[in-house]
């Protein structure tokens, strides 16, 4: 790989942190930017959620998706359908003995194949099986006199699981808490410094001394990257707002637990 088409590509992840958590506004900034770096005449970002019904043979099906063209026309899909399990090519999880199903509880997948294609497509394949979804994308060139190169084809791979790490169930979590990977003392040390606490109020408050505070303070600055309490201060407000990207289809708290369970490989037939 080239090393400029790379860091365009973690370019173009920045940049889809900074337009905003909205999927309205990020999946269309992924799709222009991304045709880009690998040219192609139509360009899909999509994501795919299971959910199950009050059949055992079939599963709801929440596919949201957004088209990019190569004459710049943008158009959302979504779709919402009951289909047989066997017609995804995904990993879907086993429902326990004599369970029940429920509507809208959300069913563990994964693909069994991450990345397929040829000369005329690609197809990319993150699995989220935390939130019962798969993300994909979808590159197709009409001309098959200029097919994908191998090239393309990790790279497009590269793009997609980068863009995955930031639903990884850690990553949700720090969202909903930022604090929440911080010590004990430390988070207590920054909710005193956003309250607009001096280290002495902290200290006292705690029942330590300034010199610990002191230190703890220094900790967060490294923790957060930052070289002054007024950055820290900035940074660690932002970072009480979701700023990455969501998906467009919530998770229910009971739907996280379903969706940790294992299962059984199921072939999605390929398109024609």
């Amino acid at each position: 790989m080239r090393l400029s088409d790379v860091r365009r590509l973690f370019r173009l992840i920045g940049e889809i942190r900074e337009v905003g958590a909205d999927p309205q506004t990020w999946r269309p900034h992924l799709l222009r930017g991304l045709s880009k770096i690998i040219p192609c005449d139509l360009i899909v970002s999509s994501e795919v959620h299971f959910r199950t019904t009050n059949l055992s043979s079939k599963f709801k099906v929440i596919d949201v998706g957004w088209v990019l063209d190569s004459g710049g026309e943008l158009i959302q899909i979504r779709t919402e359908r009951e289909e047989q399990p066997e017609t995804y090519w995904v990993v879907i999880g086993q429902r326990e003995p004599k369970h029940s199903p429920s509507a809208d509880e959300v069913v563990a997948v994964r693909p069994t194949t991450p990345l397929r294609g040829g000369k005329a497509f690609i197809l990319s394949q993150v699995p989220l099986a935390h939130l019962g979804a798969v993300d994909q994308l979808g590159l197709h060139r009409y001309d098959h006199d200029k097919p994908f190169s191998p090239l393309e084809h990790r790279l497009v791979r590269l793009f997609h699981v980068e863009l995955g790490r930031l639903w990884r169930a850690d990553a949700l979590k720090k969202i909903a808490d930022p604090a929440a990977a911080l010590p004990p003392r430390l988070t207590e040390t920054l909710e005193g410094l956003l309250k607009g606490e001096s280290e002495k109020q902290i200290a006292f408050a705690l029942g330590l001394s300034t010199h610990t505070i002191h230190n703890y303070i220094r900790a967060l600055h490294r923790r957060y990257d930052v070289s002054s309490r007024a950055e820290l201060l900035a940074k660690a407000g932002k970072e009480r707002y979701d700023f990455r990207p969501k998906l467009s289809v919530s998770v229910s708290r009971r739907g996280g637990r379903a969706a940790r369970k294992a299962g059984d490989a199921v072939p999605r037939r390929p398109k024609s």
